[in-house]
């Protein structure tokens, strides 16, 4: 790479086109025959929103690093041309970046707490950009701050706030309200919503569409939630192992998509609200019969022992010194039965995840009881600690977080094997053998040798899950087991998950924001709001006739392009 502006040759012909990229290709290392990115071209006009699907792997994010030269080694452009405003800025390095930087491009990162410093404040956020790229008085760049987090529909008062203090979806919205900062002519956004609730996600996209329609800039939208994209933009891009499939309107894709990718990821779209339902991985599904709590019944049953809560509260001390302490569970009462699956659904700070925690012991109730069998878990004797967890066990939401990276697979199940069992040497390896098995996991003898790191998202997650029946629990709480998985894997471990409880009698409390999972895999649901039970019934019966206007909140707030005309 030189250290110079490359211009053209030829200034684009197209006036209104912005960007105008032709045969790029970008390889991490020496991996010349296998580009992340391959051979790609496409142009964007000014003013124009375009979304780019694709699933993890798909070259996505290493198009968006590339495009806003923001690649870092040992990925780099190994050939092509970036036109951006008819200069070529696949070549340039340092100052002459910088100056492009300046109102040119700029992108929002897909986490928005890895995205800021945890140990300065926003405020200070803001004055890093503004002196980096010049002196700028400070009344000048206060001012715009202010101006910026009001745009993005937060109070001035967050300025003064460090990262750590803010949701999830205040910090997307801070990390658009910097990225804005120099008045970028583009935006990538990566991944805006990721990992957020429908409620919060339908928040932060409503804003992004507001703002470049308001603002008038160009913006390319990467997702690998095809629902998002087709609602929010009027073009999409659709990406697979490096190159670009197609290339073609919202409508067109939705109504007739030309790719078997793009017509892979439209099918793992439903409405939860729909008579019947049908996702790859659950067609003819055998359904088996119904006992009288609504659950399906088990030849084998492994439950036995009803978990109870009852009237249970947690209120946390206040945040700061003047504040009001925080009530994340107010008198939830459910029983979850034997062999029964039992959604928690809400938004994010509903309460959900509170509720496993009491559930497991992690944390004591402020009131009410918890009780399995003759264990009363709100005030668990430590001796008693052991057979809880033999009985109740999770499936933690990340899937690359909840392993050791250092240790085999073989040695992840071996651990609760032999804590919870007894079994020990070949006996133990037999178990962990036929719990690889058991989640699909095969060859088994080639998976217990590998790491985390030589696993899909997919893959891992079906580790957890032998981990968790590793201990033959008879409840298992699933916090949020498909939520950081691309669509083609999520229906591979619902059903997996769906035919274990079924085929083992397993009870399972099923935590998720995704109401569509929630449809396919459980008999009951509860529907959480600032930690009340705001309704509850048959999955089915209550996400197709909603009672209650916050659950039709949540209904409305799922991306439907039918719905919202893009059809």
């Amino acid at each position: 790479m030189t250290d110079t502006l490359v211009a053209p040759t030829t200034r684009t012909d197209d006036s209104d086109v912005l960007l105008d990229v032709r045969g790029l290709s970008v390889v991490y290392g020496d991996a010349t025959e296998h580009p992340a990115v391959d051979n790609v071209s496409f142009t964007l006009k000014r003013g124009e929103f375009i979304g780019l699907v694709g699933e993890s792997g798909s070259g996505k994010s290493t198009l968006g690093f590339a495009l806003t030269r923001l690649s870092k080694a040992p990925a780099r452009i190994s050939q092509g041309r970036i036109l951006f405003d008819g200069h070529d800025i696949a070549g340039i390095e340092g100052e002459h970046l910088r100056e492009q930087r300046h109102g040119g491009f700029a992108m929002v990162l897909q986490s928005g707490m890895n995205a800021l410093n945890p140990v300065r404040s926003i405020r200070d956020h803001f004055r890093d950009i503004y002196r980096a790229h010049g002196h700028v008085p400070r009344e000048r760049w206060e001012k715009r701050s202010i101006e910026l987090v009001g745009k993005v529909e937060l109070p001035a008062t967050v300025l003064d706030r460090f990262p750590g203090e803010l949701s999830g979806g205040m910090r997307q919205r801070v990390s658009i309200a910097l990225a804005l900062s120099l008045e970028p002519q583009l935006l990538v956004f990566d991944e805006p919503t990721t990992a957020l609730d429908v409620l919060v996600q339908h928040a932060v996209m409503d804003t992004i569409t507001q703002l470049q329609e308001s603002e008038g800039f160009t913006a390319i939208l990467i997702s690998h939630d095809l629902g998002v994209v087709l609602e929010a933009t009027a073009r999409v891009l659709v990406m697979h192992e490096g190159r670009i499939v197609e290339d073609a309107s919202a409508h067109d894709i939705l109504n007739s998509p030309q790719d078997d990718y793009t017509r892979m990821l439209l099918s793992h779209y439903a409405d939860p609200r729909a008579e019947n339902i049908e996702l790859p991985g659950f067609e003819n599904r055998a359904v088996a019969p119904t006992t009288s709590t609504g659950s399906r019944a088990s030849v084998n049953r492994l439950a036995t022992t009803s978990l109870v809560v009852d009237s249970i509260g947690m209120i946390y001390p206040p945040p700061r010194r003047g504040e009001k302490p925080i009530t994340a569970v107010d008198d939830v009462s459910f029983t979850l039965d034997p062999g029964e699956a039992l959604a928690l659904v809400g938004a994010s700070g509903s309460g959900k995840s509170t509720i496993a925690k009491l559930i497991t012991a992690v944390e004591k109730p402020t009131s009410g009881t918890v009780t399995f069998g003759d264990l009363r878990i709100d005030r668990l004797k430590r001796r008693e600690f052991h057979r809880l967890h033999r009985d109740v066990q999770m499936v933690f939401q990340d899937p690359y977080a909840a392993l050791n990276p250092l240790h085999t697979v073989e040695y992840a199940l071996t651990r609760p094997v032999v804590n919870f069992t007894g079994l020990k040497g070949r006996d133990a390896r037999r178990r962990v053998l036929e719990l690889l098995d058991t989640v699909g996991l095969s060859p088994v003898e080639e998976y217990a040798a590998k790491l985390p790191h030589q696993l899909s998202g997919g893959q891992r997650q079906r580790v957890v899950i032998a981990r968790a029946l590793a201990s033959d629990p008879q409840v298992i709480i699933a916090d949020e087991p498909v939520s950081m998985l691309d669509v083609s894997l999520r229906a591979g471990v619902l059903a997996l998950l769906d035919d274990l409880r079924v085929q083992r009698g397993v009870s399972m409390l099923y935590i998720t924001h995704d109401l569509l999972s929630a449809r396919v895999v459980t008999d009951n649901i509860l529907v959480l709001n600032s930690g009340r039970v705001v309704e509850r019934g048959r999955t089915a019966d209550v996400l197709r006739n909603p009672t209650d206007d916050y659950t039709i909140r949540l209904l409305d707030a799922i991306p439907n392009p039918v719905r919202d005309g893009v059809a």
